[in-house]
């Protein structure tokens, strides 16, 4: 056990003082508070500018229509200004002219912009128009407004989610992401440092001081911890970002998914640890088996493919799952060893998946990791004494036969 602390500390040390690592997770922690703190001064700039042509008889308030509107603010214009203001909008001077015109005895809007429509604003003027048409009709025709408001009430409705996932499908994105891009980049390190030391003959004089499988777990171990650290300056970024008051941790969205920081409970955050864990181990002891296999890392990109292919699934199928969290390929594939970690963890979120799901899961990552640790090891043993030239998968299969 001695041994083995000397390696994993010596790796351990290697990596937290590397350029890599101080370098990466610095920038990790400027892009973070960097994009929070652009879209929270973005937020305050100057909302766009659209002029407002009234030519109607329908009197309209500025300040009215303006209210609501959180990116647009409508300035009122003449209609014997129209060439001018489309000069504007042409010149990028002017984001649009909205006219409002009369259509056969009801209003109507003009929608005139230089490449793309702003749809949320026509949408919410378009609504507040049509009640000044509805209320000008209702004066004229002498309806009682009562009776008139009786009959243009939309009908009630109440929902009511018996389980509301709303504010989690974007806990789920952030954290199945995490998953994917750690436990591929940290997987492929440890393959990368392996066929290094092996390429450079540092196995000869390493194996007969210190055990293969001390050799092997001590780099997985060590590049355990550095994910998990790496996440923890992530979180770091999250809280700076949080505490400048540039963010709402109940209003705030990513690539269109809605994150309500107040559903990210311990238990999310012990189940996130317990499966990202699990799913490093099992794919770390395969990419420590691959580096040991071949003899330059030239070669590592091939042998590697397939455990590549193996998280790409797992992956997309865990994005699958934020959309249908109860479908039959996501609900077999929580069964799977390769895609159970991503895939049953999205499904606990999503309140698909209960304790006994869970249990089953994690019996079948422990018994998955106990086998592919028994074949690993024998690959590693009879792999990084082996320098022949390119390994096949017969041979591959000889080494993990060989006692």
């Amino acid at each position: 056990m001695g041994k083995f602390m000397t390696v994993f500390t010596f790796h351990l040390k290697e990596a937290l003082t590397s350029k890599s690592f101080v370098i990466g997770n610095l920038i990790t922690l400027i892009i973070i508070v960097g994009v929070f703190g652009f879209n929270h001064l973005s937020s305050k700039e100057s909302k766009d500018k659209v002029a407002l042509i009234n030519t109607t008889s329908y009197e309209t308030d500025i300040n009215l229509l303006n209210n609501g509107l959180k990116s647009v603010k409508l300035y009122p214009e003449e209609k014997n200004n129209l060439g001018k203001l489309k000069q504007q909008v042409k010149q990028g001077d002017l984001d649009g002219i909205i006219e409002i015109t009369e259509k056969n005895g009801l209003p109507a809007l003009t929608y005139q912009y230089k490449s793309f429509a702003d749809q949320e604003l026509v949408a919410i003027l378009s609504q507040k128009i049509q009640q000044v048409g509805i209320d000008k009709t209702i004066k004229d025709s002498r309806v009682d407004p009562n009776v008139a408001a009786k009959l243009l009430a939309p009908i009630s409705v109440e929902n009511i989610a018996l389980k509301d996932t709303s504010g989690t499908s974007g806990i789920v994105y952030i954290f199945v992401f995490l998953m994917y891009i750690l436990i591929l980049g940290r997987g492929q390190m440890i393959a990368n440092t392996i066929t290094a030391e092996k390429s450079s003959r540092v196995m000869e004089i390493m194996i007969p001081k210190v055990k293969p499988i001390f050799m092997m777990y001590g780099k997985i171990l060590v590049q355990l911890v550095i994910g998990l650290a790496d996440i923890v300056v992530m979180i770091l970024g999250f809280l700076v970002s949080y505490a400048l008051g540039w963010f709402n941790g109940q209003q705030f969205s990513l690539f269109g998914f809605h994150i309500d920081l107040s559903n990210l409970t311990p238990f999310i955050i012990i189940c996130f640890i317990i499966y990202f864990t699990l799913g490093f181990l099992l794919y770390a002891i395969g990419y420590a088996a691959v580096g040991a296999v071949v003899s330059r890392t030239e070669d590592l990109s091939s042998v590697s493919f397939p455990i590549i292919l193996c998280i790409m699934a797992a992956f997309f199928i865990g994005i699958n799952s934020i959309f249908a969290p109860a479908s039959t390929l996501v609900t077999v594939c929580s069964y799977i060893p390769v895609t159970s970690p991503i895939v049953t963890f999205s499904r606990i979120l999503a309140g698909e998946a209960g304790y006994l799901e869970m249990g089953i899961t994690i019996v079948i990552l422990l018994a998955s990791i106990t086998i592919l640790n028994h074949l690993a090891n024998r690959i590693y043993l009879n792999g990084v004494m082996n320098y022949s030239g390119k390994v096949k998968f017969k041979d591959v299969v000889q080494m993990a036969k060989k006692h």
